[in-house]
C-alpha cells in the first residue's frame, strides 16, 4: 500500500502543476528559515566575539597602565583633605558646644533678628546605622558624632546671603540639610544644619604595675 500511494503520488505531482508549485513555496518557505536561523546564530557569535573582544582590550590597556601609584597618591591627599574639614572634639558634649558657640557667632556675624536655635548631637551617624541595620548586621558604631543644629530667625535677604556666605565659607565642613522659608504673617527661615566630628583615637588600658610578691606565713 505505500508504494501504491507513492505512485499515485508522484502521478498526481506529475499531472497537477498547482502541487508542484505549492510543494516548491513550502520549500522555499523551509529554506528561507533556515538562513534567517543561521544569520541570527552568526550575528550572536560576532556580538559575542567583539564583547569579548572589547574585554580583553580593557584588560590589557589597564594591565598595561602605570600611573596607579599617583592615582593611590591622589586618592590618598583628597581623602587627608576631607578629613582635615571634619570638626574635632574629646567628648560629645564638647562637640555640641562648639557647634553652638560657632553657630551664635555666625548669629551675631549675620545681624539675625530673632534667632531661635537649637543643637542636638548623636553618637553615631543615622546614615551609618541604617546601612547597618539594613544589612542585618545591627547597630554599628561609626567613627564620626553627627551635631545636628536648628537656626530659626526673620528673613533678610541681605542678612539670610551674609549668613549663607559664612556656613559655606567655614574652615570646618557644616552642611545645610534643609531650608524652609515661610512668607506670613512675618517672614521667617529655618536651617537644619550638620556637622561631623572625629572621634578621638580609643587609648588602650594600661596595665597595672606588678604588686609586692606575698609573705609567706610560717
Amino acid at each position: 500500500m505505500p508504494s501504491f500511494s507513492f505512485i499515485a503520488f508522484r502521478a498526481e505531482f506529475k499531472a497537477s502543476p498547482r502541487l508542484r508549485l505549492g510543494l516548491w513555496v513550502i520549500l522555499g518557505i523551509l529554506w528561507g528559515y533556515g538562513l534567517l536561523l543561521l544569520r541570527d546564530e552568526f550575528h550572536q557569535a560576532a556580538d559575542e566575539h567583539r564583547a569579548l573582544a572589547r574585554k580583553v582590550a580593557r584588560a590589557q590597556a589597564l594591565a598595561g597602565q602605570t600611573e596607579w601609584d599617583k592615582r593611590i597618591e591622589a586618592a590618598r591627599a583628597l581623602q587627608v583633605e576631607l578629613e582635615s574639614r571634619l570638626w574635632r572634639a574629646g567628648t560629645l558634649g564638647l562637640a555640641q558646644a562648639a557647634v553652638q558657640d560657632w553657630l551664635n557667632q555666625s548669629v551675631q556675624q549675620a545681624g539675625l533678628t530673632r534667632p531661635a536655635t537649637s543643637v542636638d548631637a548623636q553618637e553615631e551617624a543615622a546614615g551609618e546605622k541604617n546601612t547597618a541595620e539594613a544589612r542585618g548586621k545591627g547597630p554599628a558604631t561609626a567613627d564620626l558624632w553627627k551635631v545636628s543644629a536648628k537656626l530659626s530667625f526673620d528673613f533678610s535677604p541681605q542678612k539670610f546671603y551674609t549668613l549663607m556666605g559664612r556656613l559655606y565659607g567655614a574652615d570646618k565642613q557644616v552642611l545645610v540639610e534643609s531650608l524652609s522659608i515661610r512668607g506670613a504673617p512675618v517672614p521667617r527661615a529655618e536651617i537644619v544644619l550638620s556637622a561631623y566630628f572625629q572621634k578621638p583615637l580609643a587609648t588602650p588600658p594600661t596595665e597595672a604595675p606588678p604588686g609586692p610578691p606575698a609573705r609567706r606565713s610560717l
